[in-house]
């Protein structure tokens, strides 16, 4: 979701009544590049920094509820509380991820071999090692 403030990596998923909404969102910083390929990627949800973080209040009732998550954890990682994991198989959406990645921030080295993404091999975003343009993404 973006605006003309800023760039948004936002999630949402219905709650546990059917009624309303679980969702997170988090600030991408003006120079980072993020990538979101049918997964959720949102990792440590910081609720009192409301400058970077923006939540329902359901994203940490729902998971203290059904015992997933509690204050005592540390913060909220919606990703492993919330996400199934890739979508049909292995690498559906990481691969992507770690294409994109790739062509922006070489430097990083990331390795496009991974267990799972829910234990979280890739960043939320990524600063590139050049300024990127549009086609850029095309290569």
């Amino acid at each position: 979701v973006s605006d003309p403030n800023g760039v948004w990596m936002f999630h949402i998923l219905p709650d546990d009544t059917g009624t309303s909404a679980i969702w997170a969102a988090q600030l991408i910083p003006s120079t980072g590049f993020g990538v979101l390929a049918n997964m959720f990627v949102l990792r440590e949800l910081d609720p009192q920094n409301t400058s970077e973080f923006l939540m329902s209040e359901s994203v940490h009732a729902v998971a203290q509820e059904y015992g997933w998550w509690h204050p005592s954890d540390g913060l909220l990682d919606f990703t492993a509380i919330y996400s199934d994991g890739e979508y049909s198989h292995q690498y559906y959406s990481g691969r992507r991820m770690w294409g994109a990645y790739h062509l922006a921030a070489p430097s990083l080295s990331l390795s496009p071999v991974y267990d799972d993404l829910i234990s979280s091999p890739y960043p939320l975003f990524v600063t590139p090692d050049e300024l990127i343009g549009l086609t850029d993404l095309f290569k």
